[in-house]
């Protein structure tokens, strides 16, 4: 007798196991159980455990032998008889001894019946199936039985779904090629194929065909030549293989293709030549599945499919066609390749539309939404975006300091900003070279814009008069801060160091976190500040915080700030105007505001506050070779500071004291006396790249500075990551915006909210018409309190007036038939009715559908914003109450893709459903 506790498979059949299962399931109490069998049992006699009972199976050739038995059991195991003797071969005394009293017949769908408890089987299981799907469900009853629930009949998907979990460890509730997908890159996939019974793999055809009547076909034939734990990597290589434009594109001649096809079969489907339409499908299914998992858990989860589909690929020879795929790595780096190649000739040829359209082949790649793809394709953005800057040409005439200074803000500010994001570099070689010969073009370009900047720059260091909106940096406490601190309580901001393409940067982010750029003369162009010379923070932060020419440190600063007679004739005696450095801002131990200044921000009682935040002019001063994205997260005190002054419903005025130039290819320059980084003391003959001034505005001594108009040089040895102090426009012109949040209910008196206004050519959607404001035919203010400059000689004209515009703004194209149609149509004029207070004006809805119309039914949403002249952060409402008058009954007549930023329209859905 073997004793074998645990009931080894290999001494006792496993039907036999599962059938006593079933029978002290069913009886617990069991004792003297005989089964029909009629093979023997080596050894005779078996001592196991069947769940919870301790069995004694013992193997009887003859009636005397189970009567033997029977008389001599005593337990305490139960007692199983093995024999091949049925009811009428036995004794009436046998048959009363035994449970049942009868033999037990070893039926494996019975007894499967009764281990997974189904009132009954589909009797097409057993005429179809035979015993092989009876025996295989009973062998792995233990790896389902937990999980599957069977109902009350056993049906051929439940009883394959079994048989799935029970060998496959296929743990989804039907078969379908996205699970299926899913479960081949399971780690121990490739482990359950190869110990696959050989009945399962023999009959799993019949399961594919059936459950997967157009797929199961290939499904098939990749398990039978063993790619089953290869599923998705040979689905996304058919994907590429059969596109149907591969053939059209010429990357591959068609003879080849057709040879790497056929290799393709002969490796992968065993050679069977399936429907076209089933490997498409299979293919498309592949795609959407991959694109899931991105979704779900980055490139991770399907990282080593990915590369094995590339390698599929590669072994057939068909690596150039990389490209097509929207989902392969390899295809990533091919349209880059592709890009660096498209910007060249765009250089060349001075356009902008191989640029274009490589970059659109970029962005539709689905790696472009992981976080490092994405700040490649940023770059490329940007790359663009000069491009099109580039081929639009240089138009615009600088012939005034006023038109100098609102280009820049207006362009130039954006065209500083795309290259410090693109002078971080790339991986790829080819685009670095790429992009190293589109900056040299924009900076060529920039140094013509400082150069004509140069000769405007006596005007300035003279102080001669500004137009409105231009104001020299120590007016802006009186003819800004005092007179809107009589209607909001105001919070001036000061990012020491900010320049306009910094600001540019901040301005998308303040957008997104709830904060409206307002005016108080909406057609004006931006605002802007000059600053005082030497353009360093000890002068022209003194005059902006003092509110006059002088230099200091910031307790002169304070003083001068807090004791400002605009300011104090605003704010009440107990409350005077306050302003806080660096030192006032920290709260001890940690980097998050201190309590005192949030409090100060936070309330309404004193008028006036001021804040200086030192993190740019901080971060230009290093070394350090690293990359910042300047924002509300980058600048946590701002993003506090700013959520203070949100409590405290004040108006927020963001400016800065001067502007820099980054260290791009700067040049080493001995001075001859000290000075600073970017200026030093008057000389007798100043350098090509540099101009001598003198005028009240310098505050050096004898009033005269020499400072660089060009962005190349520096009189400092050591590099840095910036500096200022010169008198190029990157470091001259101050950026300047008055924001109210987006949660202010009462606004601000007087004051309208600013649309988003970008260049037409900064949008890398399809090519639009520049959306800068137009320089208007301005007067200059005159100073109060000050004496006129000498009236200038005939014909010279004031350095700061603005010419007329030369240009008329184009007008609107006439609309369409359909659309004045659409407005009288009774479905139309219905829908309005129900819709009651829409949000949107007839006059908006006619305007976003000519625009969607004009533009091919699709457009960016900052084009729609600047057209419409909605501020970004309430786009999303107004798109949103459209969609309520337009997609009637549901139809996708107006849509809106959030990831792409893009606004459609069905025209055909339209028609149809007004009516029209």
């Amino acid at each position: 007798m073997v004793t074998d506790p645990v009931g080894e498979a290999a001494l006792v059949p496993r039907v036999v196991v599962t059938q006593l299962q079933a029978i002290f399931e069913r009886a617990p109490l069991a004792d003297r159980v005989a089964l029909v069998w009629p093979a023997p049992l080596v050894p005779d006699c078996v001592v196991l455990q069947v769940g919870k009972q301790t069995v004694k199976l013992v193997h009887c050739p003859s009636e005397l032998a189970l009567r033997e038995q029977l008389v001599n059991h005593r337990g305490p195991e139960r007692l199983v008889l093995l024999s091949a003797l049925h009811q009428g071969q036995l004794g009436k005394d046998v048959l009363a001894r035994l449970w049942g009293h009868e033999p037990q017949q070893i039926s494996p769908w019975r007894t499967l019946q009764q281990l997974i408890r189904v009132r009954e089987i589909d009797p097409r299981l057993s005429r179809r199936q035979g015993r092989w799907m009876a025996e295989a469900l009973l062998n792995c009853h233990e790896q389902y039985r937990e999980a599957m629930d069977f109902g009350e009949v056993l049906d051929l998907e439940t009883a394959w779904l079994a048989l799935a979990r029970g060998y496959l460890d296929y743990r989804h509730p039907a078969l379908a090629l996205p699970y299926l997908f899913r479960w081949s890159l399971q780690a121990d996939v490739e482990h359950h194929l190869r110990v696959l019974d050989p009945d399962v793999r023999e009959h799993l055809g019949e399961w594919f065909h059936a459950a997967l009547p157009l797929t199961g076909t290939v499904v098939t034939a990749l398990f039978t030549a063993g790619h089953g734990q290869d599923l998705l990597a040979v689905g996304l290589a058919m994907a590429v293989i059969h596109d149907p434009e591969l053939e059209a594109g010429g990357r591959v001649s068609a003879a080849d293709l057709h040879a790497s096809r056929g290799r393709f079969v002969e490796r992968y489907l065993g050679g069977e030549r399936l429907d076209g339409r089933a490997i498409a499908q299979f293919g498309v299914h592949a795609l959407e599945t991959t694109r899931g998992l991105l979704d779900e858990g980055g490139i991770r989860a399907v990282g080593g499919t990915l590369d094995k589909a590339e390698q599929i690929l590669a072994s057939l020879d068909l690596a150039p066609i990389l490209i097509t795929s929207d989902l392969l790595p390899g295809g990533w780096r091919q349209r880059l390749q592709a890009f660096a190649q498209a910007l060249r000739t765009d250089l060349r040829r001075g356009n902008c539309q191989d640029t274009q359209a490589a970059w659109e082949a970029l962005a539709r790649h689905g790696l472009a939404r992981w976080p490092h793809r994405q700040v490649q394709l940023e770059r490329a953005r940007m790359a663009l975006r000069l491009v099109r800057w580039l081929a639009q040409g240089d138009q615009e005439v600088a012939d005034t300091p006023a038109r100098a200074v609102r280009h820049y803000m207006a362009e130039g500010s954006f065209v500083d900003w795309a290259r410090s994001q693109m002078w971080t570099g790339e991986d790829d070689e080819a685009l670095n070279q790429a992009y190293g010969d589109l900056l040299q073009a924009v900076t060529s370009r920039r140094e013509r814009r400082n150069r004509e900047f140069a000769a405007h720059l006596p005007a300035i260091a003279r102080g001669d008069a500004l137009p409105a909106g231009i104001w020299p940096v120590e007016a802006a406490l009186e003819t800004l801060v005092a007179p809107l601190a009589q209607s909001r309580p105001v919070l001036l901001l000061v990012l020491d160091g900010m320049s306009a393409a910094v600001y540019r940067e901040i301005q998308e982010d303040l957008q997104s976190h709830g904060w409206i750029e307002v005016s108080d003369t909406p057609d004006q162009p931006a605002r802007a500040l000059i600053a005082a010379l030497p353009s360093i923070t000890r002068v022209s932060r003194c005059a902006l915080l003092s509110g006059a020419l002088r230099s200091g440190e910031s307790v002169d600063e304070r003083q001068a700030f807090e004791n400002h007679p605009a300011l104090k004739k605003v704010s009440s005696t107990r409350y005077p105007p306050r302003l806080l450095h660096k030192q006032a801002l920290r709260q001890p131990g940690s980097g998050a505001l201190a309590s005192e200044a949030r409090a100060l921000l936070a309330g309404t009682e004193h008028r006036v506050t001021a804040v200086v935040i030192n993190a740019i002019d901080d971060q230009l001063s290093s070394s350090a070779q690293v990359s910042v994205a300047w924002n509300l997260q980058s600048i946590s005190l701002l993003r506090q500071v700013l959520g203070a002054a949100r409590e405290g419903e004040r108006a927020v005025i963001i400016t800065s004291d001067h502007g820099h130039v980054l260290d791009h290819d700067s040049s080493f320059r001995q001075a001859d006396t000290p000075g600073g980084e970017r200026y030093r003391p008057e000389v007798e003959v100043p350098a090509e790249s540099e101009r001598m001034l003198e005028g009240p505005r310098v505050l050096m001594p004898g009033q005269r500075v020499v400072v660089p108009w060009s962005e190349k040089p520096r009189y400092t040895r050591a590099r840095s990551r910036g500096y200022h102090g010169g008198g190029s426009l990157q470091e001259v012109v101050i950026p300047l915006g008055v924001y109210i949040s987006a949660s202010d209910a009462q606004g601000l008196a007087g004051w309208t909210e600013l649309p988003g206004s970008v260049p037409g050519w900064w949008l890398a959607g399809p090519t639009t018409a520049s959306t800068a404001a137009p320089v208007p035919d301005v007067e200059p203010a005159r100073r109060r309190g000050r004496a006129q400059p000498p009236e200038k000689a005939a014909g010279q004209g004031d350095l700061f007036a603005v010419a007329a515009a030369s240009a008329p703004v184009p007008a609107p194209a006439d609309d369409p038939d359909w659309l004045e149609a659409l407005f009288r149509s009774p479905v139309y004029v219905q829908t309005r009715s129900r819709a009651g207070r829409a949000g949107v004006t007839e006059a908006q809805l006619r305007a976003l559908l000519a625009l969607l119309h004009e533009s091919g039914g699709v457009a960016m949403e900052t084009t729609v914003a600047q057209r419409l002249e909605i501020p970004s952060i309430r786009l999303r409402g107004f798109l949103s109450s459209a969609q309520k008058l337009l997609n009637v009954d549901g139809y996708p007549v107006l849509t809106v893709q959030r990831e792409a930023q893009t606004v459609r329209l069905n025209l055909t859905d339209l028609k149809g459903q007004f009516e029209l």
